[in-house]
């Protein structure tokens, strides 16, 4: 019962100094995001660190390591549950305070108490706490052990798996030796003792006698002055052997006795019963039991000295590498930059200025393929035997953005090419060759990208278009908005980044924006915006002012989540000759209810303006798709349609004729103009360039109808340029 009063009193000490190891300065933190060049929320639920997110949560489950399987994020994602979130806070608080108990006990004893005064036997309550601490400890250890760890190599393809597995032996080693010292040695000192029941006569007692003598359960209080023993068992100052709570019988008193208010004279009140014998004859006398319970002692001290080793190797790192980098990856990418650097030094500088060095993905990680995927480079093998691909697809990128990749797939920006051959007249028709294709529709809307022989085919590459469709079946090209090999965020989320596509006479959305508020407030204060906040969080009214193509149509706002689906938060089909909901868009009908994204880009507006002001807004909008619908389009439309089944229009190919003209740029150029103008608030552009346009070539098609009808003859073009014969 001394030993656990002892425990008491220095419990806190014994906290303070585990805290110390365990809760010191986190700066691996500072590490982590320098090497995924994330900030801490691209992990942690805040920007200044605190608990994991789901990204978090998989990044440990894959061993610290990027990039993240999708298999693990699923993983991350159910045990991100508020169920398994409560329990994983319960059994890591249970774990850690049976850490610090267990550690901070043994701790003590090697310090404060010596294992030697235990050679009697352990107490019942130490046992009881030591056995609880253990079994705790396992307990909680094989849960935070499963939802950390996702397969048996994990242990050994990082820093952090190598550390919890030595940790993991060393604590089934330290256990083996506990259940041994409790039950085995334990038995064998308590059966010592009872042959120790009487001191011995003056000239046989040993420290280890001396040390059985504390004063507890009715035996005698010894204690030891200048190697003399003294006993004070009936002195009233030595109640239980203690002296004022401060000294224990049973101990050596030579050092203590220098700071007391005393001095040896107080010895002459006791009764003296003889000289200590020498150390080594201590030792002699010491039974084998007693002798292994010693070592056992020593030893799992030395066992806690190496657990903390391996989380403070885990935790600060360690100057030397414990794994050795063998990966191919690593290996190549170290020959790819040593080349490029010098060969084509604006691609090195790029990718060096990229996320993707600051978390080491080389150029083997996105080029690397095999001689069957049909997208590696001969030409690269004149250079090295490693094949590397020509062409980086999206399955490519998915690796590390499942995500992004999968939103992107079903994304009207992905089917592209798709949508022009369904929708436009002047590919289905053949009325423009392949290099007029190639440099102009192709360039945004993308090429049916071939390969023969590892080399592309001309008129195939190069070509980065949205919709490009690639060897290995996958559609897009990420570096239209992340431009290689830089792929920077920062540059996708302006609205540079849009228009070398969406601008021109049949869809000026770069145009309508600049003409609008928002693309007025952008030009004359984007320059002073946070483009990259740390905590990866771009918030509209804290990082800029004014939305972008981006902030509309793909960022994260309140309660809609960030999307790389364009598709989505559409409510209209502004771009079809007759104006339709997404799901009724016939070249690539969407699957989402135009009802709940038009509530999701409401979300988006009311970051900035008032319930009331987005409400009007829309309504104007419907408004202005309805009257182009039933005003401008639909009678013209039904015109057109009269003249094909007089005969007074060939049916034989399209812009063969001035009115299949005229009505092409109708809707392909004005109406679009008037519908964009109206949904992005660009006045000139609904009116002048849309609404006002609409009506100067309603009449001129209705003029030129007239002439048809009454003439009854059809004036084709005899000479078509370009015309490509399909």
């Amino acid at each position: 019962m001394g030993i656990t009063r002892y425990c008491r009193r220095i419990f806190f000490g014994a906290v303070l100094l585990l805290v110390v190891f365990i809760f010191s300065p986190a700066y691996a933190t500072e590490q982590y995001a320098a090497q995924t060049g994330k900030g801490c929320i691209f992990c942690h639920q805040e920007s200044s660190g605190g608990p994991l997110n789901t990204v978090g949560f998989a990044y440990i489950k894959n061993g610290y390591q990027y990039p993240i399987p999708e298999r693990i994020l699923k993983k991350a994602e159910s045990l991100q549950t508020p169920f398994h979130k409560t329990l994983r806070f319960i059994i890591g608080y249970l774990h850690l305070l049976a850490a610090v108990v267990f550690f901070g006990a043994i701790f003590y004893i090697h310090i404060f108490v010596r294992p030697i005064r235990l050679i009697g036997g352990i107490p019942k309550p130490e046992r009881i706490l030591g056995v609880s601490c253990m079994f705790t400890l396992a307990l909680t250890g094989i849960y935070l052990t499963w939802s950390r760890i996702s397969r048996w190599g994990q242990f050994f393809d990082n820093t952090f798996g190598l550390m919890l597995f030595i940790k993991i032996l060393l604590f089934l080693l330290m256990v083996t030796l506990g259940v041994m010292a409790i039950t085995f040695i334990h038995r064998r000192m308590q059966q010592a003792v009872k042959q120790q029941k009487k001191p011995r006569s003056k000239d046989a007692l040993t420290v280890a006698d001396l040390a059985f003598f504390d004063g507890t359960k009715r035996k005698r209080a010894y204690v030891l002055y200048e190697k003399k023993i003294y006993d004070v068992t009936d002195s009233p100052k030595w109640r239980k052997g203690k002296h004022f709570g401060r000294h224990s019988a049973g101990m050596d008193l030579t050092k203590a006795l220098k700071g007391a208010p005393h001095g040896p004279e107080v010895f002459e009140k006791v009764r003296y019963v003889g000289e200590v014998k020498k150390t080594e004859e201590t030792a002699q006398r010491l039974t084998p039991a007693q002798k292994v319970f010693i070592r056992m002692a020593y030893a799992n001290l030395v066992i806690i000295f190496l657990i903390l080793g391996c989380i403070s190797v885990w935790r600060w790192g360690f100057p030397v590498r414990l794994i050795p980098e063998t990966r191919a990856d690593v290996i190549s990418g170290t020959t790819c930059i040593e080349c490029h650097h010098t060969v084509t030094p604006g691609i090195y500088h790029d990718w060096q200025r990229s996320v993707h060095a600051r978390v080491d993905v080389g150029c083997y990680t996105c080029h690397q393929t095999n001689e069957e995927d049909n997208l590696f480079s001969t030409a690269h093998l004149e250079n090295t035997p490693i094949p590397i691909a020509v062409v980086v697809t999206p399955k490519r990128c998915s690796g590390c953005h499942p995500q992004e990749t999968a939103q992107y797939a079903m994304s009207k920006h992905a089917h592209t090419n798709e949508i022009i051959w369904k929708v436009d007249r002047w590919l289905n028709d053949g009325m423009n060759n392949g290099i007029e294709r190639t440099t102009g529709c192709y360039a945004c809307h993308g090429t049916v990208v071939k390969v023969t022989e590892g080399r592309p085919v001309p008129g195939s590459w190069p070509n980065v278009g949205v919709g490009r469709k690639n060897p290995d079946e996958s559609l897009g090209s990420c570096s239209s908005c992340h431009t290689r090999h830089k792929f920077s965020v920062v540059e996708a989320r302006k609205p540079e980044a849009c228009d070398q596509c969406h601008l021109g006479p049949d869809h000026p959305q770069i145009e309508i924006y600049n003409e609008s508020k928002h693309g007025t407030i952008y030009h004359a204060e984007g320059s002073t915006w946070d483009w990259s906040p740390d905590d990866r969080a771009w918030q509209a009214g804290r990082n800029y002012r004014a939305p972008t193509c981006a902030a509309c149509h793909m960022s994260a706002a309140e309660d809609v989540p960030a999307t790389h689906d364009v598709t989505e938060r559409l409510a209209w089909e502004l771009q079809a000759p007759l104006t339709v909901r997404p799901k009724g868009f016939e070249p690539f009908p969407a699957t989402t209810d135009w009802h709940a994204e038009r509530d999701k880009m409401k979300k988006v507006c009311l970051q900035c303006h008032a319930q009331q002001w987005t409400d009007a807004h829309f309504s104007n909008l419907d408004q202005a798709v309805g009257n182009y619908n039933e005003v401008y389009y639909k009678p013209i439309k039904q015109l057109m349609d009269s003249l094909y089944g007089a005969g007074l229009l060939s049916n034989r190919s399209y812009f063969d004729e001035e009115l299949e003209w005229e009505f092409y740029e109708f809707w392909h150029h004005e109406g679009r103009r008037a519908r964009m103008g109206a949904a992005m608030m660009a006045p000139d552009y609904a009116w002048w360039h849309g609404f006002y346009e609409l009506k100067h070539r309603f009449n001129q098609i209705n003029h030129k109808a007239d002439i048809l009808q009454k003439e009854q003859k059809r004036y084709p073009y005899k000479w078509f340029p370009g015309r490509f014969e399909r």
